[in-house]
């Protein structure tokens, strides 16, 4: 990653209006994006911080070949159901292991017989003795989004109007489809899959649980 804040912000000024602003940044992010992928096996993007206050290039090395080792039966998987999700403790072997394979000079290329497993230049250990008590543990996160920084206004709005009117929607799109394929085998067999009909129930109850965290 690389703080390309001031280049982000190149022809940015407060005489802009919105939809200037965001073509100047659009057009700064896709010259950013485009130098950086000129690069071999490379995927990159563009991310905002902080709502904007930074902004970072974020490249990613492309790997293509990728071999799924193991992942758990739906039952570990999906343990818990809705119920436990956004829960604590929660009990879910939601995880799958995968080996990625290269040339012999580290290059990305397709499955080739003799490919070789990659090998980064530093990489976290798994603790295979566990821990004990007053050991340092470091969890990672990366957060889809933060609101550390939103204006009072900001908040206002979203408590009373975003988060009802999001939450309402995703709590709807579930229910119309069940609604809709009621009684219709075909129009059943050809509904999004589980995964996609999850995914609104799981931000529904994120943003119940953002909404009822003030009081």
């Amino acid at each position: 990653m690389r703080d390309v804040t001031g280049e982000m912000l190149k022809g940015v000024s407060d005489k802009l209006n919105g939809f200037a602003r965001y073509e100047r940044l659009a057009t700064n992010r896709k010259a950013l994006i485009a130098a950086c992928e000129g690069q071999p096996n490379r995927r990159c993007d563009v991310g905002a911080y902080y709502s904007g206050a930074s902004y970072y290039l974020q490249q990613k090395l492309e790997i293509e070949g990728v071999r799924l080792v193991y992942a758990p039966a739906l039952g570990i998987g999906s343990f818990g159901g809705e119920t436990d999700n956004w829960m604590w403790p929660r009990h879910t072997g939601d995880f799958g292991f995968y080996r990625a394979y290269v040339a012999p000079d580290a290059s990305s290329r397709p499955y080739a017989r003799d490919n070789v497993p990659y090998r980064p230049k530093s990489w976290l250990p798994i603790a295979c003795k566990g821990v004990k008590e007053g050991d340092l543990v470091m969890v990672a996160g990366f957060p889809g989004a933060t609101q550390k920084f939103l204006t009072a206004d900001e908040v206002r709005f979203n408590f009373a109007q975003f988060e009802p009117r999001l939450q309402r929607s995703l709590s709807d799109y579930a229910a119309q489809i069940n609604q809709a394929t009621a009684g219709n085998r075909q129009a059943q067999i050809h509904r999004p899959p589980a995964s996609q009909m999850a995914r609104p129930k799981t931000h529904g109850k994120s943003r119940k649980g953002n909404r009822s965290a003030p009081e």
